[in-house]
């Protein structure tokens, strides 16, 4: 088991955070942005940190403290997260879940034999595996670079966690800046007839805040305070599954050397494993996921802010042109995989699934939300829903890709990862032909 959060970390970062939500509020160029105020906060942190001015009183250990909030976000995942039947899949979301599918599983493989193919022929000093840190913080976000990072650390290469982590804040700014811009090209394309403009939000939707009148309860009450608060126990779940996820994914990384277990694994699993035992017994009536999904959105925050001040600008001198270029080349791959696959596979409402698409294959998932929100303010393409409904069976192979592609690349087994990846593309595009809705192949122009 890692040190737990130190009490002078945890209160460092929620005066950041605090800090930048007001400088959010009041401060229209960070609006312009669509900054989120955890981002602003990481970088407050990062220039005030060891990295740059060292005036924060950070703990020796802060820099744990990103590992064991990715523990604890995909615990509280997979606590909120239902399993669908292969049938709502199918019916519901069965053309999302396809290019969902090649998007991340094909961002992945290219990112990492890009990768390669520059540490071959210009930077044979550099690792082999460097080009899975642009995937893994463009696609998966903090998260997904903090556990990828820590796997290259393992292995012997500790660059990675600072690159993976650059990548992933980069990649927010990226997501809503070029959002913004496919925004402008789909209307002269005549994909949209219009969107929301910056100029158009009330100041609620430019501050990032809720009109009082609007304003929603976190969670309902399941248990009565007489016995215990409802709160209490959700976060009893959340904490016990964290730590059962160090727990496990130490003792499976244990028969083998050179594999290590995340812990976001062992922690999704987890999660979903007892949400299925409070299904089975009628517990889950007393369950709220509105809980478990704030847990997850507390445990993302806070976790940017102490990865995003966890980064290491010397490491970044000796790597930027290497990083450029990847992002130049992951970029323009995504964008093929947005305007050019995305309308061939998504049939009906293509460019909505496509927009919200390229939010969280550069930045995150919240990002997607909000691009979604600019061009479809009244959810109408029920893009979400559908996401929503494809999310489980493809976060399973995230999962896969996650923990195996950074292990294959340092080691070597580059062709076995691509003959893998391009197998398993092959396999979703023969199922989305013949078994979802790929029998009526869409047409890229889209009627206005």
């Amino acid at each position: 088991m890692p040190q737990g959060l130190m009490l002078t970390d945890l209160a460092i970062a929620g005066c950041l955070l605090l800090l930048a939500k007001i400088l959010r509020v009041h401060l229209s160029l960070l609006q312009r942005m669509y900054l989120p105020s955890a981002v602003l906060a990481g970088l407050i942190g990062l220039l005030l940190g060891p990295a740059v001015a060292n005036i924060l009183p950070w703990t020796d250990t802060f820099t744990a403290n990103a590992g064991i909030l990715t523990a604890a976000l995909f615990s509280s995942l997979g606590l909120a997260t239902e399993l669908p039947s292969p049938k709502t899949v199918a019916q519901r979301a069965g053309s999302l879940w396809a290019f969902n599918q090649i998007a991340s599983v094909s961002q992945w493989l290219f990112a990492a034999m890009f990768g390669l193919f520059l540490t071959t022929w210009f930077w044979p000093d550099l690792s082999p595996a460097i080009g899975v840190t642009l995937s893994a913080g463009f696609m998966g976000g903090h998260g997904s670079a903090t556990v990828v990072g820590d796997i290259l650390t393992n292995l012997g290469w500790e660059d990675g966690f600072t690159l993976g982590l650059t990548f992933a804040t980069v990649g927010i700014f990226l997501s809503i800046s070029i959002g913004m811009l496919i925004l402008q090209f789909a209307l002269k394309m005549g994909w949209i007839s219009s969107f929301t403009t910056f100029s158009s939000m009330d100041k609620y939707q430019r501050k990032g805040l809720i009109k009082p009148s609007e304003q929603q309860s976190v969670m309902k009450d399941t248990m009565s305070s007489l016995s215990v608060d409802s709160f209490a126990i959700h976060m009893a779940l959340v904490v016990l599954v964290t730590a059962f996820s160090f727990v496990s994914a130490n003792y499976l990384s244990s028969f083998y050397d050179k594999v290590q277990i995340p812990t976001f694994v062992t922690g999704f699993l987890g999660g979903m494993f007892v949400r299925i035992i409070a299904k089975r017994t009628r517990a889950n009536q007393y369950l709220c996921d509105g809980a478990f999904n704030h847990a997850a959105g507390i445990s993302t925050d806070y976790l940017i802010i102490f990865g995003i001040s966890a980064i290491k600008i010397t490491v970044l001198a000796q790597y930027l042109l290497p990083m450029v270029v990847l992002a130049t080349g992951g970029i323009t791959f995504t964008l093929w995989l947005v305007l050019w696959v995305a309308p061939r596979l998504l049939g009906e409402d293509w460019f909505e699934k496509g927009l919200f698409s390229w939010g969280w294959l550069t930045g995150t998932v919240a990002m997607g939300i909000a691009l979604l929100r600019i061009v479809d303010p009244n959810m109408r393409s029920k893009v979400l829903d559908d996401y929503a409904i494809a999310y489980v069976p493809g976060s399973i192979t995230d999962i896969f890709i996650i923990s195996l592609m950074p292990i294959a690349m340092y080691n070597g087994m580059h062709w076995q990862a691509v003959g893998i990846g391009l197998s398993y593309i092959a396999l979703v595009l023969i199922i989305w032909r013949f078994a979802l809705v790929g029998k009526t192949w869409s047409s890229p122009k889209r009627d206005t």
